[in-house]
């Protein structure tokens, strides 16, 4: 592996290593927690994951304080006290949903042995298998990225390190392509992954095609950036 292919697989594994250790230290679990009791970071804990139940359930726009108050079993007053508006709620519960799931991407590659190339292809590959069990929460992601300029600054602000991951991948298996062509690439990449999550989501369950996602993914992956 020359020098401008380590450079590149170097950084992007260290973008989505720093972007996940900012996650952990800002994840709305922990940072809330620590400045309150041990009671009172169950009652966050409990809060968010009422939030995720009913988000999944009616999306941004059926989502409510008070849904999510009974839903966790506490008072709207107290859950007041923990996120005083609808969007604050709805911003811890997406950054707590974001940091497992960048988690769940540094188990997908051994940074040391796999090539640019792998570590690409056993992300994606991850990225659908997830969307077999995640597809309806990205579906409402998505809804309420395209609710308002501040939601979809938001998507696009937790988005941009994972994008970043994928071009550096490509960079790094492809250090010939101009930087032009490797975001075309990954535009390109994303929005095969993207249509599969939707497909997932809208099929039935004995499709054909959809049984073979994640392989597909992967080849149509591999072709994509060999093809430059």
């Amino acid at each position: 592996m020359d020098a401008r292919v380590e450079r590149d697989k170097g950084r992007g594994i260290s973008a989505i290593r720093a972007y996940l250790e900012e996650l952990r230290k800002n994840r709305p679990s922990a940072v809330l927690v620590e400045k309150r009791s041990a009671k009172g970071g169950q009652t966050t804990a409990a809060i968010l994951k009422a939030a995720r139940s009913v988000f999944l359930r009616e999306g941004h726009a059926g989502l409510s304080l008070r849904k999510v108050a009974d839903e966790a079993d506490v008072a709207v007053g107290n859950l007041n006290y923990y996120f005083a508006t609808k969007r604050d709620l709805l911003e811890a519960m997406l950054r707590e949903e974001l940091a497992d799931y960048i988690e769940e991407h540094i188990q997908h590659f051994e940074s040391e042995y796999d090539s640019p190339m792998d570590i690409l292809l056993n992300v994606v590959t991850f990225y659908v298998s997830n969307a077999r069990v995640s597809h309806r929460f990205f579906y409402q992601m998505w809804g309420y990225a395209g609710s308002d300029e501040t939601a979809r600054e938001l998507i696009r602000d937790l988005y941009r390190p994972i994008g970043r991951f994928i071009y550096y991948m490509v960079k790094a298996t492809k250090p010939e392509l101009s930087d032009r062509r490797v975001r075309q690439i990954v535009l390109q990449i994303f929005s095969l992954e993207e249509g599969i999550k939707l497909f997932m989501g809208m099929g039935p369950d004995d499709d054909t095609a959809l049984k073979t996602a994640e392989r597909d993914m992967r080849d149509l992956t591999r072709r994509i950036v060999e093809a430059g």
